[in-house]
Parts: C-alpha cells; structure tokens; sequence
C-alpha cells in the first residue's frame, strides 16, 4: 500500500477528529523512558481506530480487537523505530498494524493458497485435498515463511494478498515478470520442500 493509501485508511477511520499534537511527544516518552503514562495515551488514541481499521479489512469484531492489542504491544516494543522526519505517529502505527495483518494472513491462508493447484492436481487421485490441509502446522509455516529471502516473501505479498497480477507486480518492483515468477516459483518450492509435501 502506498503513503497515500495508509493516510486514506487513516482519515477513515480516524473520522473528522484531529489526532492530538502529543503523538510525537508520548511515542518518544515510550522509547526513551519506557513511560507507561505516555504508552496508555497512546493505546486510548490508537486501539479503537486500529480496530475499526482491521474490521474495514474484513476482521471479524473478535480478531480486530486482537490486532489492534497487538499492534500497541508492537508500538511498545518499536517505539525507538520510530522517525518523525519520515512519517507522522498516526502513519507509522498504521503501518505496524498493515504489517501485522498481513503476517497474520499470512499465517492462516499461505499455505492452502500456495498449494491450491497442487491440492487440485491431487484430488484427481483421491482425498489429496484433505492430506494437505492435514499438513498445515501455523507455527512451522510462520518460521518457514519469515525464513524467505524479502523479495520473495514481497512478490508472494503482492500476488497474493495485494490482488495484483504477476504483471502488476513487475511493474510496482520495478522487475521484469520474468523475475516475478522466478521468485514465486522458488519460494514456492522452498515452502513446499520445508513442510515435507512432494513436488
């Protein structure tokens, strides 16, 4: 998602109030002085609107409030990251929550999204279909795919999570498509030979 798309998401959610001046102030108290004060300002301002960001991207009620928590754990634990010469708070904390989502998905739909034509192709012998959902392990594929070279792990984000086609994608890395395949098909073949399904 572009700068632009994340200040969109924002100004949505956000609704027509302006976010406090103290942003700044209480992410620096944060990673400076761990200031627990500053940090709870932070979670008021920013758990509710996280949260109604993750419900507008399809997160039930009950997983958007687990994100949003997570996403203030994250801003604790990264304030020092944080660089007010590159983005306002409310951008940076957007985007911790965007990534957030997208390792979650990540961690849910990967596997059986990858593998779906071979799923296809083994369900013409049987109950293929099932023995590879039987393999999903969340926790192992979360390793496997944080595992990943980044500029696989982007064009699999792209591809997948982003809707662009293969040809989108060379465009928006700036690589030819042949590039964008080859990365597909390597980290593909990566994930498949980690989790012990055959080629």
């Amino acid at each position: 998602m572009t700068q632009a798309g994340i200040r969109q998401d924002i100004e949505t959610v956000a609704g027509t109030v302006a976010p406090p001046p103290e942003l700044a102030d209480w992410l620096a108290a944060v990673s400076q002085r761990r200031d627990r004060q500053a940090f709870a300002q932070l979670f008021q301002w920013f758990a509710p609107r996280v949260k109604r960001y993750m419900q507008r991207q399809g997160a039930d009620p009950d997983l958007a409030e687990d994100l949003a928590q997570e996403t203030l754990v994250q801003v604790w634990r990264k304030a020092g990251q944080y660089d007010p010469g590159k983005a306002v708070p409310s951008a940076w904390v957007f985007t911790v929550a965007r990534n957030l989502r997208i390792d979650r998905l990540r961690r849910q739909r990967l596997y059986e999204v990858e593998l779906t034509e071979e799923a296809d192709a083994e369900d013409e012998h049987g109950d293929g279909h099932q023995r590879t959902l039987e393999r999903l392990d969340a926790r192992h594929l979360t390793a496997l795919v944080g595992a990943l070279p980044s500029e696989q792990v982007e064009v699999i984000r792209l591809a997948y999570f982003e809707g662009l086609s293969h040809a989108e994608v060379g465009k928006a890395l700036d690589v030819p498509l042949g590039t964008v395949k080859s990365r597909l098909r390597l980290a593909l073949a990566k994930l498949r030979t980690a989790m012990g399904v055959e080629t």
